[in-house]
């Protein structure tokens, strides 16, 4: 993190502690953001999963494979380099009271060291684009516009992450969608094939 942090500083970007700072300034806020960090993006995922497995039948293998490949690439670079949020780094001037995910339920679902990519950001690209490719109501589809930025502000006015993690979890998305459309691919020609084979055992 101390790492990333540099490249952003010698960018003349790092602004999150004063992100974080305004947020601290109003606290029923930043406890609402702590809690929906915690609570919120794993149930809204399954909503649009269940969404569209019900209203988009012929888009749920996509869906859930884009999904499940951006959480495994997500979990392969925790892996490689484990990354501290900010919040931990000493001198930043961030709140360092333990957050809901340091501890309890919030500790037994998600590693205090996986910072980089930032599988919210992440889960919230792929949430949106999967609504806003499928759904048909306008303020719906503006709704899901919004959402990957609202996480965006969520995550580092907790002191969770930084921006630059938050470019990792879009990268982390762009590759669990095309290994996904690879994966489609592959099943396609692998029925085109059993197909011809049956069609030829006929002849």
């Amino acid at each position: 993190m101390r790492g990333l942090i540099d490249m952003e500083r010698q960018l003349g970007l790092f602004f999150e502690p004063t992100v974080h700072a305004w947020f601290c300034t109003r606290p029923p806020l930043l406890r609402a953001l702590r809690l929906t960090y915690v609570a919120a993006h794993v149930p809204v995922a399954l909503g649009v999963l269940a969404w569209t497995r019900r209203a988009h039948p012929q888009a749920f293998v996509r869906a859930r494979d884009t999904f499940a490949a951006t959480q495994a690439l997500a979990a392969i670079g925790y892996v490689i380099a484990p990354t501290a949020p900010p919040r931990m780094i000493a001198g930043l001037g961030y709140d360092d009271r333990p957050g809901p995910g340091d501890h309890g339920l919030g500790r037994s679902i998600q590693s205090p060291y996986a910072a980089m990519p930032s599988a919210h950001t992440a889960f919230s690209v792929v949430a949106a684009g999967t609504v806003w490719a499928l759904a048909r109501s306008r303020p719906v589809r503006a709704a899901a516009l919004l959402y990957p930025p609202a996480v965006v502000v969520e995550i580092i006015a907790t002191g969770d992450h930084i921006w630059l993690d938050a470019i990792g979890g879009l990268v982390v998305a762009g590759l669990g969608f095309a290994s996904a459309r690879a994966t489609e691919r592959v099943r396609r020609c692998a029925s085109v094939d059993t197909r011809r084979g049956r069609r030829d055992a006929r002849l």
